[in-house]
């Protein structure tokens, strides 16, 4: 009987244990999802208030970050750039909103998102105009940011 029982606690001691890493496991995933969800929220505010600049903290400030559109361009500077080139003024930027993200965190130091864009903006000021985009987002000193980011 004794044998038993230390049987059934160690079998349940295991199950508990493993029960209680699968909880932090998740709720570490659950934290990294939000930290993404928080970098696009800040993204959109900036972009909001017509702040390119602070749109663009949401990326690594690297020559590697890397933005795919109908061409691709390497390095923040040249993104930075050809933000500045196709939104001139607030008018052209115009609201944006972010729908249907799905994040997923790819081990400790790096996550995805995928989701919907959407541009609501006066005709004189190009319309209407939305897509699909993916991120890949690197855990850095300075948080989350985005480091290749492939927008249709």
């Amino acid at each position: 009987m004794r044998r038993q029982s230390w049987w059934h606690w160690t079998v349940a001691a295991i199950v508990a244990a493993g029960l209680l890493s699968f909880g932090t496991a998740s709720a570490q995933g659950d934290a990294r999802q939000q930290a993404v969800r928080s970098v696009l929220e800040q993204q959109a505010a900036a972009w909001n208030r017509g702040d390119i600049p602070g749109f663009m903290a949401g990326y690594e400030n690297a020559e590697t970050t890397t933005f795919v559109g109908t061409d691709v361009n390497r390095g923040y500077q040249k993104v930075l750039e050809r933000y500045f080139k196709r939104y001139p003024t607030p008018e052209a930027m115009g609201k944006l909103t972010f729908s249907n993200l799905e994040i997923l965190p790819l081990g400790e130091e790096y996550a995805s998102a995928l989701g919907q864009w959407k541009l609501e903006r006066a005709a004189k000021d190009g319309g209407n105009v939305g897509g699909y985009f993916t991120l890949l987002l690197r855990k850095t000193a300075a948080g989350w940011r985005i480091i290749l980011d492939h927008t249709s």
